[in-house]
């Protein structure tokens, strides 16, 4: 009976650990893919205020275009984390 025990324990602390350690790889890899794609989007929206001429440049500061920008891709971050982790069961 002891030995029945303790095979049913092993087995199911290996599932547990196993389900454990496929939903943190499945976490990284998510994030990192997030990362490298807001990291793009970031790096685009950069690019394309570069080339503005001075004065619209020093307008779109006063504004603090780029603060709206930053929460906007903030908030898409947020978003797909939450959906993720709802998504998530052990």
């Amino acid at each position: 009976m002891s030995s029945l025990f303790l095979h049913f324990t092993a087995l199911v602390a290996g599932h547990v650990v196993a389900r454990i350690l496929l939903a943190l790889g499945i976490s990284f890899v998510t994030f990192q893919g997030l990362d490298y794609i807001l990291s793009k989007v970031v790096m685009l929206v950069h690019d394309m205020f570069t080339g503005l001429p001075a004065d619209v440049a020093a307008l779109l500061g006063l504004a603090d275009v780029d603060l709206a920008i930053n929460l906007i891709v903030s908030g898409y971050t947020a978003r797909i984390t939450m959906m993720s982790l709802r998504q998530m069961r052990f």
